[in-house]
């Protein structure tokens, strides 16, 4: 069994087919209850999508919201577990190449207050805790912005 991560370019059918899969962690389940489209998130040279075996198992990426600041994001599937130190080093290493190649000087992230694992992946992507933005979440839940300047 090939257990090598390919790294593509993201398209609107990778997300599609994550967010229908089991997510990562049980409070993502609750983001995926949130229809979002997947769609929106294709943007040129912006995000990436990670398969092992010809499956997306993850995508991440940024969208821009005006010209230098983008919003960062990720969406994984269950099947990360598998290879978490692989999946963590391909989203950190595109994460700042992405970011200087698209002139992006802040790149910032809205993170679920009770997501302990989405806190420390922030924070170990280099970015930082700017505040609690209450009843933030779609479904209400409290959300840490966390955001990194480049």
């Amino acid at each position: 069994m090939d257990r090598i991560i390919n790294i593509v370019k993201y398209k609107g059918e990778h997300g599609q087919y994550i967010m229908k899969q089991q997510m990562n962690h049980q409070l993502m389940d609750k983001d995926m209850e949130f229809e979002g489209d997947a769609n929106n998130l294709v943007q040129d040279n912006l995000a990436f999508t990670g398969l092992v075996n010809g499956k997306p198992i993850f995508a991440a990426g940024m969208k821009l919201i005006w010209s230098g600041v983008a919003e960062g994001w990720v969406l994984a599937t269950k099947d990360v577990l598998d290879h978490p130190i692989a999946v963590a080093k391909a989203i950190k290493k595109d994460f700042a190449r992405i970011a200087k190649e698209n002139n992006i000087n802040r790149v910032q992230s809205a993170i679920r207050a009770d997501y302990t694992t989405g806190l420390k992946f922030a924070k170990w992507l280099g970015l930082e805790e700017e505040g609690l933005m209450r009843k933030f979440g779609f479904d209400g839940s409290d959300q840490y912005m966390y955001a990194r300047l480049f």
